[in-house]
C-alpha cells in the first residue's frame, strides 16, 4: 500500500504543479487586475468566468468521466482507438451547434449574464469571445485526459506551461498595453486555448480511429449524462454566490467578494492536483485486495495536508498581500483588500469539495452516478435559499458562510450514500482529532490584529500538537523518521 500511496503523491504533486501553474494566471494577475481594473470591471469579468464555467457542462455533459471510466476500464469491449474517436467526433458535433447557438443569441445571453454591465456596449462581444473559449476549451479536455489516463504527468504539465505563459503574457499585453480591459483579459484567454488545443491535437489524432459507434456512445452517455444536472448544481454550489452579490449588493461587492474568493481558490488547486490524480489511481486499484484500506487511508492523508494549508494560508497570507513590501510595494490594492476578509472561510469550504472528491470512489466503480443530483441537488437549492434570505443583507460574508455550509451539506450527504453501495471503514478518530486542531488553529489565525511572530507560531502549532495528541501512527513517524534520514 505504501508504494501506491507514493505514487498517488508523486503524481498529485507533478499534476499539482501543473495546475498551479494554470490558476497562477489567476493569482499572478490578480494583483495586476487589482491595480488595471476597477473593482466594477473585476466583478464583470468574474461574471464572465461564471458563465464559462455553467456553459462548460453543456459542451462535456457527462463525457469527461464517461471518457476517464470507459478509457481506463475494459469492461466495454471496445479498444481505446475506437473510445478515443467516438467522444472526439461527438463533442466536436456538439461544441460546434452550441457555439453557433450563442454567437445567435449574444445578445440576450449578454443580458442574463451581466445585469448592469459597467460597458454595456462591450457585453455581446464578450459572448462571442467565450463561444470560441468554450468550443476550443472543450476540445482540449480529452487529449488532457488521455495525458492523465496514460499517466503522463509531466507531458501534462508542459502543455499547461505553456498555456500559462501565453496567457500571462497576452494578458500583460492586451490590459497593459492596449488597455482593453476586460475584453482584453478575455481575448487573451481564446487565443490561449486555441493553441493549446493545436499543440494537442496530433499526439491525440494520433491515438484515435475517427469513427462513431453508436454502441459505445450510447454507453457513454448513459454513464455521463446524469452527471449534467450534478455538474449545474455544483456550479449553483460554488458560483451563485457572486450572482446573488450582483444582483443585491452591486457589482462592485462581487469584485470584491471575488477578489478574495479567487485567492481562496488556492485549496481549489490542491483539490484539483489530487483530483486529477486521483480519479485514474482508484480506478486501477479498484480491484486490488487492499483496496478499501487503500481508499480509506487516502482521505486521512489528503486531510492532514488540507488542514495544514488552511491554517497555515490563514495566518501568512492576508498580512502578506496586504504590506507595502520592498520594491514592489503591496501585492493588492487598497481598492480590493476589503474582499479578504472572506479568504479563511472558502478555503475551508474547498477542503469539504476534496473529500466529496475522495468519496466519488465508490460512485465511479459501482457505476452509481445517477444517486449524485439528488445529493448535489440538495446543496444547491439550500445555496439559492440562503443567498436569497441572507445576501441582500449581510452582503459577501454571508455569502462566503453559504458557500461552506453547501461543500459540507454535499461531503456529509455523498457520504451516507456510498456507505450503501460501497462501504468504507475510515478513520473517523484521527479525522475528528484532525478537525478539532484545525478549528482552533484557524480562528486564531484569522485574527486580524496578530503580529509576524504569533503567526509563525500558529503555524508551529498545527504539526506540534498533532504529535502531542498522538495523531501519528507509529509507523508513519517510523516512516518519516526514515525519509529525514
Amino acid at each position: 500500500m505504501k508504494s501506491k500511496l507514493k505514487a498517488l503523491t508523486k503524481e498529485s504533486m507533478i499534476y499539482g504543479l501543473a495546475h498551479i501553474l494554470t490558476r497562477s494566471v489567476t493569482f499572478l494577475l490578480l494583483p495586476y487586475y487589482s491595480y488595471r481594473l476597477s473593482a466594477g470591471e473585476y466583478g464583470e469579468l468574474a461574471l464572465y468566468y461564471l458563465f464559462l464555467a455553467v456553459a462548460q457542462t453543456f459542451y462535456v455533459y457527462g463525457l469527461d468521466i464517461a471518457y476517464l471510466r470507459f478509457y481506463n476500464l475494459k469492461d466495454h469491449g471496445k479498444s481505446k482507438e475506437v473510445v478515443n474517436g467516438t467522444v472526439f467526433l461527438a463533442v466536436l458535433v456538439s461544441a460546434l451547434s452550441l457555439s453557433g447557438i450563442l454567437l445567435l443569441l449574444r445578445d440576450g445571453i449578454g443580458r442574463l449574464v451581466i445585469h448592469n454591465p459597467v460597458r454595456p456596449d462591450e457585453v455581446a462581444t464578450g459572448v462571442m469571445i467565450c463561444a470560441g473559449i468554450l468550443f476550443f476549451d472543450t476540445l482540449g479536455t480529452f487529449p488532457f485526459l488521455k495525458l492523465r489516463s496514460d499517466n503522463r504527468p509531466l507531458a501534462f504539465s508542459t502543455q499547461k506551461l505553456i498555456n500559462v505563459s501565453l496567457n500571462i503574457a497576452l494578458n500583460v499585453w492586451m490590459v497593459g498595453g492596449l488597455r482593453l480591459g476586460v475584453m482584453g483579459v478575455l481575448y487573451a484567454n481564446l487565443i490561449s486555448s486555441v493553441v493549446t488545443f493545436l499543440l494537442l491535437l496530433p499526439s491525440f489524432a494520433r491515438s484515435l480511429v475517427l469513427t462513431l459507434d453508436g454502441v459505445l456512445l450510447k454507453s457513454l452517455l448513459t454513464f455521463g449524462l446524469p452527471n449534467v444536472p450534478t455538474y449545474l448544481f455544483v456550479m449553483v454550489v460554488e458560483l451563485a454566490d457572486r450572482k446573488a452579490l450582483e444582483i443585491f449588493r452591486g457589482v462592485e461587492e462581487a469584485g470584491l467578494y471575488s477578489a478574495g474568493y479567487k485567492l481562496g481558490m488556492f485549496m481549489g488547486v490542491v483539490n484539483a492536483a489530487f483530483r486529477f490524480a486521483w480519479q485514474p489511481f482508484f480506478l486501477k486499484h479498484a480491484e486490488d485486495s487492499d483496496a478499501p484500506r487503500l481508499f480509506s487511508r487516502t482521505l486521512t492523508y489528503y486531510l492532514l495536508v488540507a488542514c495544514a494549508l488552511l491554517v497555515s494560508l490563514t495566518a501568512l497570507v492576508p498580512p502578506l498581500v496586504t504590506t507595502d513590501l520592498p520594491v514592489i510595494g503591496r501585492l493588492i490594492s487598497s481598492e480590493f483588500s476589503s474582499g479578504l476578509v472572506v479568504f479563511p472561510v472558502i478555503l475551508a469550504a474547498h477542503i469539504f469539495d476534496g473529500v466529496y472528491a475522495n468519496l466519488m470512489v465508490g460512485i465511479y466503480i459501482q457505476k452509481q452516478t445517477r444517486r449524485l443530483p439528488a445529493v448535489t441537488g440538495a446543496a444547491a437549492v439550500f445555496t439559492i435559499a440562503a443567498n436569497l434570505l441572507l445576501v441582500p443583507t449581510y452582503g459577501m460574508m454571508a455569502a462566503a458562510w453559504i458557500t461552506l455550509a453547501a461543500f459540507m451539506i454535499q461531503a456529509v450527504l455523498l457520504y451516507f450514500v456510498i456507505r450503501k453501495c460501497y462501504p468504507l471503514n475510515y478513520e473517523w478518530g484521527r479525522i475528528g482529532l484532525l478537525g478539532l486542531v484545525t478549528t482552533i488553529l484557524t480562528l486564531v489565525a484569522a485574527q486580524s490584529e496578530l503580529g509576524w511572530t504569533l503567526r509563525v507560531l500558529v503555524v508551529l502549532a498545527f504539526p506540534l500538537s498533532l504529535l502531542l495528541l498522538r495523531f501519528p501512527t507509529q509507523g508513519e513517524l517510523a516512516a518519516v523518521r526514515r525519509l529525514y534520514k
